[in-house]
């Protein structure tokens, strides 16, 4: 719709409500960052802040505004009532290209005309202070820090420390004793195991060249460079946010854990091109039912990294997850295992 209305009339306004969405969200960031004592979250709001001023607001909504919920609802709320704003100014964009502040160029009429640009401005000083002003107002510290930034307990419950070098673990330490104690503690923890849904090359997350995923904000898990562009269910469960754009898929297992795969890196960019879903946003998946398409070569075409992050959003949730160490791997065979 958009393209066509560019094509056919020169502007189109069908879409253009949803450019107030990107500068709520960074204004909820800010507002978070002047109001929030926790050290990490406050770290992480003002680059985020920044990103999103630029039209990268992905790691602000998984790392700050999906954990917390209520960030979210307020970018919602502030998001709509800019929207709202530009329908009835009847808002329009005349040509395609740019993201956030890049996009304002697009706002200039073919005439000259600088009116509609103006109407972008004050949608967007609007949409920013709603948003500030709502966030500031009702955030608060509690709860932060277990939802967002606490550090995961790996004792079981007799005090024995779970470490992390047995097979599946990612932990460097090769004193035997330690292992042991591992194996003879993990008989006594339940584990969740996750399969993966792609077919590819294993890699640490801390590999992953996005500093979103690779610093674990998002929770932990493993990424996979993919040998074939197709995304099937690691889970049974339910399809609990498929992004309008298909480059991403949250999943609510049955068991409790909350996933997200993301196929490749800033591939939000694509809007949609070379991705086909299988699924709609609620819909009940199982084990290997296909979720998602994507065009490889497309993607390398247009310059796109292809590693793939799955990680569980709810880490915190849990005593540890831990991931199998690099290898190939294909569709079903066990990739991260969530330690109970």
């Amino acid at each position: 719709i958009y393209i066509n209305n560019i094509v056919t009339y020169g502007y189109d306004n069908v879409m253009m409500p949803f450019f107030a969405c990107t500068f709520a969200t960074s204004a909820v960031v800010l507002a978070i960052f002047f109001k929030t004592k926790d050290k990490k979250l406050k770290e992480m709001c003002l680059p985020n802040f920044i990103s999103g001023i630029f039209g990268v607001t992905e790691p602000a909504i998984y790392g700050i505004l999906v954990p917390l919920k209520k960030p979210l609802i307020v970018s919602c709320i502030a998001g709509g009532i800019g929207g709202g704003f530009y329908g009835a100014f009847n808002f329009r964009k005349f040509m395609m290209g740019g993201m956030g502040i890049f996009e304002f160029p697009a706002m200039v009429a073919p005439d000259g005309s600088m009116s509609n640009l103006w109407v972008a401005f004050a949608g967007v000083g609007l949409t920013m202070v709603i948003a500030f002003i709502m966030m500031f107002v009702t955030f608060t510290d509690k709860k932060t820090a277990e939802k967002l930034a606490q550090p995961v307990n790996n004792s079981a419950p007799n005090g024995t420390a779970v470490e992390e070098t047995a097979p599946i673990s990612t932990a460097e330490s090769n004193d035997k004793n330690g292992e042991n104690a591992a194996k003879e503690t993990k008989k006594l923890l339940k584990n969740i195991e996750i399969v993966s849904p792609l077919k590819g090359k294993i890699i640490p997350l801390s590999q992953v060249q996005d500093d979103a995923f690779a610093s674990e904000i998002l929770g932990k898990g493993a990424a996979i460079v993919p040998q074939e562009g197709i995304v099937k269910a690691p889970v049974n469960g339910t399809v609990s946010t498929l992004f309008p754009t298909l480059h991403a898929i949250g999943i609510l297992a049955e068991n409790g854990a909350e996933l997200l795969i993301h196929i490749g890196l800033n591939t939000v960019q694509m809007n949609g091109r070379g991705f086909k879903a299988f699924v709609q946003q609620g819909d009940k998946i199982t084990v290997g039912q296909k979720l998602i398409e994507f065009d490889m070569d497309l993607l390398h075409k247009e310059g796109y990294c292809l590693e793939t992050p799955i990680v569980v959003t709810n880490t915190p949730n849990y005593l540890d997850v831990l991931a199998q160490q690099p290898k190939d791997v294909t569709w079903g065979e066990k990739l991260l295992y969530i330690v109970e």
